[in-house]
C-alpha cells in the first residue's frame, strides 16, 4: 500500500557560495536566513519589510535585502529558493516560478508547494542531528531534535573531527577504512568517552604505527 503522503530523500546541501533567495522578511524568515547564512550561502531577501536581525544582516552586509514586494523573474539566477511571506498569496506565485525554471523551492507551512522539506537541526561541532516529519508535525521534530542532540557529547565531536582528520591525511582503501571504523567503536572512542584523551592519542599512534609498517617494509 503506497503511502498516504510523499516521503523524503534525506540529503544534506552544500550551500558554501550558492545564491539562495528568500521571499520574506518575518520571524519565519529570519530563521531560514540565519540557516543558510551559517551554511555559507549568498542570501538575497525580498520583502517590503525585515525583523530587526534581518536589517542588521544587511547593514553588516551579509545578506542582500531589497525593500520591496516579489516581482516577477526575482527567482532567475539562484540555485535554491525559500519563500516565507506573511501574505499568503505570495507564496504560490513563487513556487510556480521557481519549479518552471527547475529551480528547488520550499514554502514554508505549505508542503505540497514544497520540492524539499526543511527538518528541525541541531549542531554540536562538525555533527548535525536533523529530523524530518515530511511536513506532518513540525512540532514533533523540534522535540525529538532537541532530545537527539542533547545526547551527542563531547567525545562524540572530537571522533568527528579526528575522523575528518585522519580521512585528510591517510590514503583512501581497506585499511584506512578499518581503522576508521575501530577508531568509533573501538578502543580509542572508548577512551575518549571516559575523557582519557592521552590514553586516546597513545592508542592511536600505535595504530598509525601498524598501518605504515606493511608499506614500510616495502
Amino acid at each position: 500500500m503506497p503511502p498516504s503522503h510523499p516521503i523524503d530523500y534525506p540529503i544534506c546541501l552544500r550551500l558554501e557560495g550558492r545564491r539562495v533567495l528568500l521571499v520574506g522578511g518575518g520571524t519565519i524568515a529570519e530563521g531560514r536566513a540565519l540557516a543558510v547564512l551559517e551554511a555559507g550561502a549568498q542570501l538575497r531577501v525580498v520583502s517590503p519589510e525585515a525583523t530587526a536581525t534581518l536589517r542588521q544582516l544587511a547593514t553588516e552586509g551579509r545578506l542582500e535585502w531589497l525593500p520591496r514586494p516579489y516581482a516577477p523573474c526575482d527567482v532567475r539566477g539562484f540555485h535554491l529558493v525559500l519563500a516565507a511571506a506573511d501574505d499568503a498569496s505570495v507564496g504560490p506565485q513563487v513556487a510556480q516560478e521557481a519549479r518552471a525554471l527547475g529551480i528547488w523551492v520550499n514554502t514554508a507551512d505549505v508542503p505540497e508547494l514544497c520540492d524539499f522539506t526543511l527538518p528541525s537541526v541541531g549542531r554540536r561541532g562538525p555533527i548535525t542531528v536533523a529530523i524530518s516529519t515530511a511536513g506532518q508535525a513540525p512540532a514533533l521534530a523540534r522535540r525529538l531534535r532537541r532530545e537527539l542532540t542533547a545526547r551527542v557529547a563531547t567525545h562524540h565531536v572530537w571522533l568527528a573531527r579526528l575522523s575528518g582528520w585522519l580521512r585528510r591525511h591517510l590514503p583512501a582503501g581497506p585499511q584506512r577504512q578499518r581503522l576508521l571504523k575501530g577508531v568509533v567503536e573501538g578502543d580509542i572512542g572508548a577512551l575518549l568517552a571516559r575523557g582519557e584523551r592521552r590514553a586516546a592519542w597513545a592508542r592511536l599512534r600505535m595504530e598509525l604505527k601498524t598501518l605504515k609498517s606493511p608499506g614500510d617494509a616495502t
